[in-house]
């Protein structure tokens, strides 16, 4: 049998989406994230599978995990899976480019934002799109849900938004119930947006977002601008907007949530978890420095109540009770400097 000619890199990336969408059964989402992993290989899709060597893509996606340590091994493992089919096709393929490993990353510790802050970076993005930040940071539903959120999805007038299970992580649809807030934001959305399309937030000419191009023409160009304009006013070197990612709008949703009172499991419901709120405490739920604050403030009233009650009940100069303690064996300790009160607590 006739050898098969030798392919490009392109040829065999194009040829595995092709075969991926032809085959069907893969959501939107999924096709979107392989063809922004082929991307990446833009630099190399004219070099021949045969002529791929080991030092220079090595070379290549080192450099990429420098800067993007997660997005380099979905990247890598994408090309490992065009390698392969290209390699079951008849090309030949050097198999050290297939033993390239990186090394595992920390994955990033999710921040949240204070209403405030989370109003401020809604200022920095354009009319179109500064509602769906302020929405999404309150809701917590994914990135895919609100570009593909439809009119039929809202009852504004019952306060409630339908999230069919075809956008539902779980495949399971469910309702999510909407602050007096977030019904009026969406109100404003419906009149902003662009005319003759029935998508809530649409691209300025009323097509669908993807992430690629949300992320190139909108997101990375606001947070900048908010986060610069952040360093800037308070003369700092950093700026709780920098490196501020989409998802990140969960886990200001899931924070505002909690530090409102939600029960655990109502909150993960309303972000579209199905565990009764285990993965909602452990991932989403952040600490307000404020918030700890409160915290520490209740205990101190407790901690003191209950001094004050105990001490009812006992003899004795009330001024002394917090800075005097008697246990049980004996032993006390005292803060005041008194020498005359510290002789008489020694000689006990």
């Amino acid at each position: 049998m006739a050898p098969e000619p030798p392919t490009t890199l392109g040829e065999e990336i194009d040829g595995f989406l092709a075969r991926l969408e032809a085959a069907g059964g893969l959501r939107p989402r999924s096709m979107e994230f392989y063809e922004q992993k082929a991307k990446v290989w833009k630099p190399l899709r004219r070099s021949r599978v045969s002529a791929l060597r080991r030092r220079q893509v090595e070379d290549f996606i080192v450099a990429r995990a420098a800067e993007h340590p997660r997005s380099a091994l979905d990247e890598l493992q994408f090309l490992k899976r065009v390698l392969r089919e290209a390699e079951d096709r008849g090309q030949r393929v050097d198999q050290a480019v297939l033993r390239i490993k990186l090394r595992n990353h920390a994955p990033k510790r999710g921040r949240a934002l204070t209403v405030e802050q989370l109003y401020e970076l809604a200022s920095w993005f354009p009319e179109h799109t500064s509602r769906l930040v302020l929405v999404a940071g309150q809701v917590g539903a994914r990135q895919s849900f609100w570009f593909g959120l439809t009119d039929d999805m809202l009852d504004l007038d019952g306060g409630t938004m339908a999230i069919p299970a075809d956008l539902a992580k779980h495949k399971r649809e469910h309702r999510v119930y909407l602050t007096s807030v977030e019904v009026a934001l969406l109100r404003e959305q419906l009149l902003a947006r662009a005319p003759r399309t029935n998508l809530v937030f649409p691209t300025p000419e009323g097509g669908q977002w993807d992430r690629s191009r949300f992320g190139d023409r909108v997101w990375r160009k606001s947070v900048a601008a908010a986060g610069q304009h952040d360093r800037e006013r308070v003369g700092g070197k950093a700026s709780v907007f920098d490196g501020f990612t989409f998802h990140w709008l969960r886990h200001t949703a899931g924070s505002l949530m909690a530090l409102a009172g939600y029960d655990p499991a109502v909150a993960a419901e309303r972000i579209g978890h199905t565990d009764g709120g285990a993965l909602f405490l452990r991932t989403y739920r952040h600490l307000y420095e404020g918030e700890k604050r409160i915290h520490a403030e209740r205990l101190d009233a407790f901690v003191r109540a209950s001094l004050d009650k105990e001490r009812t009940s006992t003899p004795g100069n009330r001024s002394e009770w917090l800075n005097e303690a008697d246990s049980g064996d004996g032993r006390t300790w005292d803060r005041t400097r008194d020498l005359s009160r510290v002789k008489r607590a020694l000689s006990r």
